[in-house]
C-alpha cells in the first residue's frame, strides 16, 4: 500500500487550488526532517498546521503532527513531548482521522516518545501497541518496516537483544514475500541490538556487509552507521581506531548526541588518554540536553559514565554535577531496574575522592589565573580550583563573580546562580554584582528570573532595573515598551546615553524611523568622534526613512562617493553593482541576487520559487553587513559575489506575480534569446536557472543528440542536472509578470511563442484554467 499517495494527490489539488505554499510544505516538512534540519521542521510546521485547519483538511493536521513529533524523537525528547504526542495520538483517532494511513506513524511517534522518556520501564506498553497496529495493517505498508523497529527496540530494552534480532529477520522476511523493498534501516538497528549484546564483531561484520545497500544519501543512516562502528571498533579492543573515526561533537547534529557519547565514552574506558576535558564538556551538554527534553534513563546512563570520567580527571565538581542531575531523574522512572543502586555507586565514589591542590592559595588564585603561567588550562580544572578557593572565602564577591562567571561558560547556567545568588541578594546596592547577576541571567535565557531580580533593586538602583526590564522586552519582542523604559532609564542617568541605541533598534523593528533616527542621532551626537558603526547605523534609520539629505551627509562623513548633481533631498538610486541579499525564508537560508543601489539599498533581480513571496524588483534596505566572509584568494575573489545580510524594510514593491516555469528541450542559443527578447517586450522577466549541466532524457533520442550546446549562463545560477554527458541539453526557464496579468495572458503569449519547440509550462497551464495533460505527457517523456 502506498501510505503517502493521498499526500501527492492533494498536493496536485491545492496547486490546482492555487495553494501554492501549503502544496509545497506538504513536501518539504518531510524533506527537512529526513535531513535533520529538525530547526527548520520547529518553524514550519506551525504555519502549515494553521493553513491545514483554515481549509478544514483534518488528515493534514494528523500528516503535520507526525512530522514534527518524529523530528523531536530523534532528538530525544520525552517527558517534554508526552503531553503533545498523546493529544497527537488521540487526534489520529477520531473518526474524521482514523483513516488516514499517518495515524500508524502517530503510534510509532508514541511508542518511541515513550522510549525516549524511559525505555525499560514502558518497553512492555510499547510491544502491547506495536503488536496492536501490526495486527492492523500488511507488509505493504510503509509503516510496517517502522513499526518492527520499535518493536525491536522495546525487545532490546526488555534484555532480549538476540530475540530482536531474530524478529527483525522474520519481518524481513515478511516483507520480502509480499514484494515489498526491506528497509535498510533494519540493519542499523540490528546492529544495536549486536552491540547490546555484546557481541562487537557480529556487528561490525554486518556493517561491512551491508555498505553496497546503504542509502548513501540518508543523512541519518550513515551517521547512525558510522557512530555505530566507532563503538563497535572500541568494544572490539581498538579505541584509538574508533577515536580516529569519530567526527568531532561541534559537527554532529542534536539527534546524534547520545550515540557519539556512548561510542566516545567505550572508548575513554578503554584507552585513558582519551579521556579530555572536551570529552567531558560534550557528555555534559548532551545530559543537559536530554535533562532539557525528560530522556531520563538516557540521562542517568550517561551522568553516571560522567561521574566516572570526571573523577578519572580529577574534577570532582563535575562528577558531583553528573550524580545530581542522574538522582534528579531517578524518581521520574516509570521502573527503577537497578537505576537508583547505579547513582548510589557513583556517589560513593565520589565521596571517597581525592581533592585536588590548587596550584595558589584561595587569595594568590584569581590573580594568578590571570598570567600567562595560566594559559591553556582546560575551564573544567579552572573551576575546580575556583570552587575549592571559594568554599574557603565565601564573601569574597570578586572570587564569586569569576566562579559563576566560569560555570556559566561551561554551562552550567543553574550553579553558577547558586554561586552567587546570596551575595546579589544580600547587596541590591552593588553595581558589579547586579550586572553580573543579569549577565549569568542573560546567558542562561533566564528571562523571568531578570524581571523579578529588577523589581528587588528597583528601589537602590531605579535606572538598572529600568534598563534590563528594556532588554527583556526588546529580546522578547515587545518593542513598544522598549522606548518608555529607557525613558525611565534617562530620568534617573541622564548620561546613558547608549541606552538610547536599543529603542532606536526597537523602533527599526516597529518601522518607526523617524524615532530610530532621532535617537541614533542623539547617540551619534554625545561623541566627540562618532565611530564608523554609529554612522552607518543613522545612514540607515535615514534610508528606510526616505530622509535623503541625512544619507547623502552620512555618506560624506563616511567617505563615500555618490553621483554629483542631484539636489541633497533627492533619492539616492545608482548602480553600485550586482550583490546577493540573505534571506529567511521560514527558517530556511535563501541568497537572492539583486542590484546595489546605494549605501543600504538595493533592486532584487531575481524571481522567487513557487511558494514563497515574490521579491522580484523590490527595493529594499539591508545592513551592509557581510552574511559570509570572501575568498581570500585572488583569483577567486574576482568572480565573487559578496553576500549581505537580509534586507530590514521594503522601499517599494517590485509589483510581480508569481513565477512560472518553462522546462524542456534546449531549443538553441537563438531561439531562447529570442523567446526571452519577445517576453521582455511584454514587460516580463526571465531567469534561467538552467546551465549546460541540466539534461533531460528522451527515450528516442540517439547518442548524438546529447552533444549540442545547452542554455546560456547570463544570470544564470547553477542548473540542478547530474551533469551527467547523456540526454538532451535541457533549458529551465522562470517567466514572471507583473501582478496585474491573468495567468491566462502569460499562458497564451507562451503557448505563440514555443510553438514547435519542445518545451512545456504545467504549472502556468494550470493556473491559466487550461488543460495540462500534454504539459504532463512532456514531463513524463523527457523526465522533466
Amino acid at each position: 500500500m502506498d501510505s503517502f499517495a493521498w499526500v501527492n494527490d492533494l498536493s496536485d489539488r491545492l496547486e490546482e487550488e492555487g495553494q501554492q505554499r501549503l502544496a509545497y510544505l506538504i513536501h518539504d516538512v518531510p524533506h527537512q526532517q529526513f535531513q535533520g534540519n529538525h530547526a527548520l521542521v520547529e518553524a514550519l510546521v506551525p504555519e502549515a498546521l494553521a493553513t491545514a485547519r483554515g481549509l478544514d483538511i483534518p488528515w493534514l493536521d494528523v500528516y503535520f503532527k507526525h512530522w514534527l513529533c518524529a523530528s523531536r524523537v530523534a532528538r530525544h525528547h520525552g517527558e517534554v513531548q508526552l503531553g503533545e504526542v498523546v493529544s497527537a495520538y488521540e487526534g489520529a483517532h477520531q473518526e474524521k482521522t482514523q483513516g488516514c494511513p499517518q495515524s500508524v506513524c502517530v503510534t510509532q511517534d508514541l511508542v518511541a516518545t515513550y522510549a525516549n522518556v524511559d525505555g525499560p520501564g514502558w518497553a512492555n506498553e510499547r510491544l502491547a501497541a506495536c503488536d496492536e497496529t501490526l495486527a492492523r495493517i500488511d507488509p505493504s505498508w510503509g509503516c510496517f518496516g517502522c513499526l518492527s523497529i520499535e518493536r525491536a527496540n522495546a525487545m532490546g530494552d526488555q534484555g532480549q537483544p538476540r530475540e530482536a534480532v531474530l524478529y527483525l529477520k522474520d519481518q524481513r522476511e515478511q516483507q520480502r514475500r509480499a514484494g515489498e523493498e526491506v528497509t535498510t534501516l533494519f540493519v542499523t538497528t540490528e546492529v544495536e541490538q549486536w552491540l547490546a549484546a555484546g557481541d562487537a564483531q557480529t556487528a561490525l561484520k554486518l556493517l561491512d556487509d551491508s555498505e553496497d545497500d546503504a542509502d548513501e544519501d540518508d543523512r541519518r543512516e550513515q551517521s547512525a552507521r558510522l557512530l555505530q562502528r566507532c563503538r563497535a571498533l572500541a568494544m572490539a579492543g581498538e579505541p584509538q581506531a574508533a577515536w580516529n573515526l569519530l567526527p568531532a561533537f561541534e559537527d554532529i547534529e542534536v539527534a546524534d548526541y547520545v550515540s557519539w557519547c556512548r561510542a566516545a565514552v567505550m572508548a575513554a574506558r578503554a584507552l585513558p588518554e582519551l579521556n579530555t576535558p572536551a570529552l567531558g564538556h560534550a557528555i555534559w551538554t548532551t545530559v543537559e540536553h536530554l535533562h532539557t527534553v525528560g530522556s531520563h534513563r538516557l540521562l542517568i546512563d550517561l551522568a553516571n559514565a560522567q561521574a566516572e570520567l570526571a573523577l578519572a580527571r580529577q574534577v570532582p565538581w563535575l562528577a558531583a554535577q553528573a550524580v545530581a542531575r542522574a538522582r534528579h531523574h531517578v524518581p521520574l522512572l516509570r521502573e527503577d531496574f537497578g537505576a537508583g543502586d547505579s547513582v548510589q555507586k557513583a556517589a560513593q565514589a565520589l565521596a571517597g575522592a581525592a581533592v585536588p591542590s590548587a596550584p595558589r592559595g584561595p587569595e594568590e588564585l584569581p590573580g594568578w589565573l590571570r598570567t600567562p603561567e595560566a594559559e591553556g588550562l582546560s575551564n573544567e580544572t579552572v573551576i575546580q580550583w575556583l570552587e575549592q578557593a571559594h568554599q574557603a572565602l565565601p564573601e569574597d564577591e570578586g572570587l564569586a563573580m569569576m566562579l559563576a562567571s566560569a560555570l556559566s561558560n561551561y554551562g552550567c547556567h543553574e550553579l553558577a546562580r547558586t554561586r552567587l545568588q546570596a551575595m546579589v541578594l544580600a547587596a541590591p546596592q552593588s553595581v558589579a554584582l547586579q550586572n553580573h547577576w543579569f549577565g549569568l541571567c542573560f546567558n542562561a535565557d533566564d528571562l523571568g528570573a531578570i524581571d523579578e531580580q529588577a523589581r528587588r533593586i528597583e528601589a537602590a538602583q531605579p535606572a538598572m532595573a529600568a534598563w534590563y526590564r528594556a532588554r527583556v522586552a526588546f529580546k522578547e519582542a515587545r518593542y513598544a515598551q522598549v522606548g518608555p523604559l529607557v525613558e525611565q532609564v534617562l530620568q534617573h542617568d541622564p548620561e546613558a546615553v547608549p541606552t538610547r541605541r536599543l529603542w532606536a533598534d526597537a523602533a527599526m523593528q516597529l518601522k518607526d524611523f523617524d524615532t530610530a533616527m532621532a535617537q541614533r542621532r542623539k547617540v551619534l551626537e554625545a561623541e566627540e568622534a562618532p565611530a564608523p558603526n554609529q554612522r552607518w547605523d543613522l545612514l540607515i534609520a535615514a534610508t528606510a526613512a526616505q530622509q535623503w539629505a541625512e544619507v547623502r551627509a552620512q555618506s560624506r562623513a563616511l567617505e563615500m562617493e555618490l553621483e554629483a548633481g542631484p539636489p541633497e533631498d533627492e533619492a539616492v538610486e545608482e548602480d553600485w553593482g550586482l550583490v546577493y541579499l540573505r534571506h529567511d525564508e521560514s527558517g530556511r537560508e535563501r541568497d537572492v541576487l539583486a542590484r546595489r543601489t546605494g549605501p543600504a539599498t538595493a533592486r532584487i533581480v531575481q524571481p522567487s520559487p513557487r511558494g514563497l513571496p515574490q521579491r522580484l524588483g523590490d527595493w529594499v534596505v539591508f545592513e551592509p553587513k557581510l552574511a559570509e566572509q570572501p575568498p581570500e584568494d585572488e583569483e577567486e575573489l574576482r568572480s565573487y559575489t559578496r553576500v549581505f545580510t537580509e534586507p530590514v524594510h521594503v522601499l517599494q514593491k517590485g509589483g510581480h506575480g508569481p513565477s512560472y516555469m518553462i522546462d524542456g528541450v534546449h531549443p538553441g542559443e537563438e531561439r531562447v534569446s529570442a523567446l526571452r527578447d519577445a517576453l521582455g517586450e511584454e514587460g516580463w522577466s526571465t531567469w534561467q536557472y538552467s546551465n549546460d549541466n541540466y539534461r533531460v532524457t528522451d527515450p528516442d533520442a540517439s547518442d548524438e543528440d546529447g552533444d549540442e550546446d545547452g542554455g546560456d549562463e547570463d544570470g544564470d545560477e547553477d542548473g540542478d542536472g547530474d551533469g551527467e554527458e547523456g540526454g538532451l541539453p535541457g533549458l529551465y526557464l522562470a517567466v514572471t509578470a507583473p501582478a496585474d496579468v491573468p495567468p491566462r495572458v502569460i499562458a497564451a503569449r507562451v503557448a505563440v511563442l514555443c510553438k514547435g519547440l519542445q518545451l512545456c509550462w504545467s504549472e502556468l497551464a494550470r493556473a491559466a484554467g487550461e488543460p495540462t495533460e500534454w504539459h504532463e505527457a512532456m514531463e513524463a517523456r523527457y523526465d522533466l
